[in-house]
């Protein structure tokens, strides 16, 4: 996967995360992960939001554990205070999860990385990229591999879907935004039915599991390629 743009965390918050900046891509997420610092640590984060409009409505919450934690984004009528108790209410386009586990392996195992089988279809999905797909049961899933990384996209045929288009799409923004290098694996697991927080992608660092899930595969990759470096 190839180089990508990448933003940084201002080191400046005011004092109310509820008053509105100009609708620019990364004042506001800027200002609310520096109040997630504050409240959970200074740990890996997304930069972005993902978003393509209304980043100045962008609101965060937060939930954690003995384990990690589970940050949620939403758009509301208005950008309200991090973490305000109403913001249970909003629908999350995304959530970035953190969890450790007790090892190494542990970790590798939780993870849903899929490997390329042999003996399947093989698709050029462009860019050199070649996936290979596999048909059953009314299901279908097209895999292909990029380093470390598994890539998986799912259909229902029954339902008059394909998963080729959107793997080629998906390949066209691999070449644009680069993913974190897992430790040992990472998987993007995807979906060709928007349904909920159904496009996802996690990757391992040690004994820590990282991952965004979203209602869009492009917001899930730009949230994850801001964390690459």
């Amino acid at each position: 996967m190839s180089s990508s743009s990448s933003s940084t965390v201002a080191s400046s918050i005011s004092s109310k995360t509820s008053s509105v900046k100009e609708d620019t891509t990364d004042s506001r997420i800027q200002e609310l992960n520096q109040r997630l610092s504050m409240a959970i640590g200074t740990t890996k984060k997304p930069t972005v939001d993902g978003l393509n409009e209304n980043h100045n409505r962008l609101n965060m919450h937060y939930i954690s554990n003995a384990y990690g934690y589970t940050v949620y984004y939403s758009v509301g009528a208005t950008a309200k205070e991090f973490n305000a108790s109403t913001l249970a209410s909003e629908t999350p386009y995304a959530t970035f999860n953190k969890t450790a586990y007790v090892s190494t392996a542990a970790a590798v195992t939780a993870l849903n990385h899929h490997a390329q089988e042999t003996g399947l279809p093989v698709i050029d999905l462009g860019s050199g990229v070649q996936g290979t797909i596999d048909r059953g049961a009314g299901q279908a899933y097209l895999t292909w591999q990029a380093g470390r990384w598994s890539v998986t996209v799912h259909a229902s045929p029954v339902m008059g879907q394909d998963p080729v288009a959107m793997s080629k799409q998906l390949v066209a923004l691999f070449n644009q935004y680069s993913l974190p290098i897992p430790s040992q694996v990472g998987a993007g697991n995807f979906d060709v039915t928007d349904n909920g927080l159904n496009q996802t992608i996690t990757w391992q660092e040690g004994a820590i599991l990282y991952k965004i899930s979203a209602r869009s595969a492009e917001t899930a990759i730009k949230m994850a390629s801001s964390m690459s470096r």
